[in-house]
């Protein structure tokens, strides 16, 4: 068990310095998780705060075998999901890309092109891509 995974079965205990410290050590990764999922700059900070929000109100779920970094962002998803569902973006993001797409396909850099190609991937693959090969999680946490 990871030092910061021990911390979340800590801060179940109720040590709440041991929360921070997961906090410190995961926000990092759920910002970019959020920037990957293709929210606005000033949503993120609301989705961050959301996400560990959730977190902290869910540490009575957590159950041994769990990893602290995929159980976060787990909830950093559903936050995303759940901020989509309730601002309409879902439909927004989907025709942006699509015009976006459409209108680049000429004179697209290859960066350009292969984060079209990643928006464009089904939202579980794309999930798993950018968690494993942009985050750096093995499959086993994804």
């Amino acid at each position: 068990m990871d030092s910061v995974t021990r911390d979340l079965f800590l801060a179940q205990d109720g040590d709440n310095e041991a929360f921070t410290r997961v906090v410190q050590a995961t926000e990092g990764d759920v910002r970019r998780f959020c920037a990957w999922q293709n929210l606005h700059r000033d949503d993120i900070d609301d989705v961050v705060q959301e996400t560990f929000l959730r977190a902290y109100r869910g540490l009575h779920t957590l159950s041994y075998g769990i990893t602290c970094r995929s159980w976060i962002l787990t909830i950093a998803r559903n936050t995303c999901v759940d901020h989509f569902r309730k601002s309409g973006q879902l439909r927004r993001i989907t025709k942006a890309i699509e015009r976006h797409v459409q209108s680049h396909q000429d004179d697209a850099t290859t960066t350009v092109a292969l984060e079209q190609m990643i928006f464009s991937l089904p939202e579980v693959f794309r999930d798993a891509f950018v968690l494993v090969r942009l985050m750096g999680f093995s499959y086993d946490e994804v």
